[in-house]
């Protein structure tokens, strides 16, 4: 008999862990992600022949700072 409540109240916990973590938990902000079409776009809209070595060169600083970050 014991054995028997014992299992219903675990399966009584489970169910509300599993309950609760299936709850739909956005924030209402949601990030907007840009299609590789739209990159590349904006990236020829910024980017042009007269600029073109300087906007290399702060690509490859932030790949620099991005490599040293990591764990």
């Amino acid at each position: 008999m014991c054995r028997r409540i014992l299992i219903i109240v675990i399966m009584a916990v489970m169910s509300v862990f599993y309950l609760n973590g299936c709850k739909d938990r956005s924030s209402g902000t949601q990030e907007e992600v840009k299609t590789a079409a739209e990159h590349e776009a904006e990236a020829k809209e910024q980017i042009n022949k007269d600029n073109m070595d300087e906007e290399l060169e702060r690509i490859e600083d932030e790949l620099e700072q991005d490599i040293s970050e990591e764990p």
